[in-house]
């Protein structure tokens, strides 16, 4: 099932500063999700609620998580890692999104990872 996609302005600043390999890596999500939607997507795509155990504020983390709807995905820049089966592939950045439904994102934010960095406030505006 496709899904609509729509942007943060802070996100669409952002993208104005990323290199061409990176703006071309978002663009396949982009393209992929407008096609054919969560099914086939080589990266790894969750909910940011994966807060380390270890983290002094990780209830709070998950909260904020859970409230904005954050969701991110590995888009492939560098390159991704394929040790996973296809569909959990990782890499060294990801797409920090809203999950507003099953045909319905947000793009908020992108970012180096690990770790983890759930995006600011200031983001989702």
């Amino acid at each position: 099932m496709a899904v609509n996609i729509s942007y943060s302005q802070s996100f669409l600043n952002l993208m104005l500063t990323l290199s061409k390999d990176e703006v071309i890596a978002v663009g396949k999500f982009v393209a992929i999700l407008k096609a054919g939607g969560h099914n086939s997507l080589p990266g790894r795509n969750k909910p940011s609620t994966g807060v380390s155990k270890n983290h002094v504020r990780r209830l709070q983390l998950i909260q904020y998580a859970i409230a904005n709807e954050l969701w991110h995905y590995h888009v492939g820049y560098q390159n991704y890692n394929q040790k996973n089966p296809f569909g959990d592939w990782t890499s060294s950045h990801v797409v920090h999104y809203q999950h507003l439904s099953s045909t319905s994102a947000r793009f908020v934010h992108y970012s180096d990872h690990p770790p983890l960095k759930l995006p600011p406030k200031k983001t989702l505006i």
